[in-house]
């Protein structure tokens, strides 16, 4: 009943049983119903990522509960569960998610647990990961940090600005900070 087109890769329905599926049914089930697409919220949860087409320059951040695809320019934040930068792309910001994959250019610090750097990639910035894969060929100017650590250091520093730390003094609290990070 359906084949794809050897050139445009396209479904193409076969009409001839279309017809004679509708002629087997009895006239009240003839009717078909056009389905109602998903609500934006539902479709980007759902697998399908909210693109940033390559013609598209945003100015200001990007939050998404769902997965970001980038093939044009950010300038600006994101966060998001799944980033892809996608070759040509071009991102000037931080990037927070779940997962990042960078095959473009990210100029920016990227925090994720999983962070994927293709072979086409050109990042230039700090990295905050668990788990980090950089391909051979990838362009890579920053630091990596574990993502740990990274966190320990940040709760040692909220506590000392709010006065969590008292009887240390400010050396005791570096200190402190130093050995998190290690």
């Amino acid at each position: 009943m359906f084949s794809r087109g050897e050139k445009s890769g396209e479904a193409k329905v076969d009409q001839s049983k279309v017809e004679q599926s509708k002629t087997n049914q009895p006239k009240a089930e003839q009717t078909t119903a056009t389905p109602n697409p998903a609500p934006a919220a539902q479709r980007s949860s759902s697998g399908t990522p909210s693109v940033i087409n390559a013609d598209l320059r945003v100015i200001g951040d990007l939050e998404s509960a769902g997965d970001i695809q980038v093939d044009g320019v950010v300038e600006g934040d994101i966060r998001s569960r799944t980033v892809t930068v996608s070759p040509g792309a071009n991102i000037k910001g931080s990037i927070q998610a779940d997962t990042i994959n960078i095959s473009g250019t990210v100029n920016g610090q990227v925090e994720a647990p999983t962070i994927n750097i293709s072979k086409t990639a050109h990042m230039t910035g700090d990295v905050i990961h668990q788990i980090l894969s950089i391909e051979a060929g990838a362009n890579f100017g920053g630091n990596c940090r574990r993502l740990e650590s990274v966190k320990a250091a940040r709760a040692v520093q909220s506590a000392a600005q709010k006065g969590g730390v008292q009887g240390q003094s400010a050396g005791e609290t570096a200190a402190a900070g130093k050995a998190a990070r290690a």
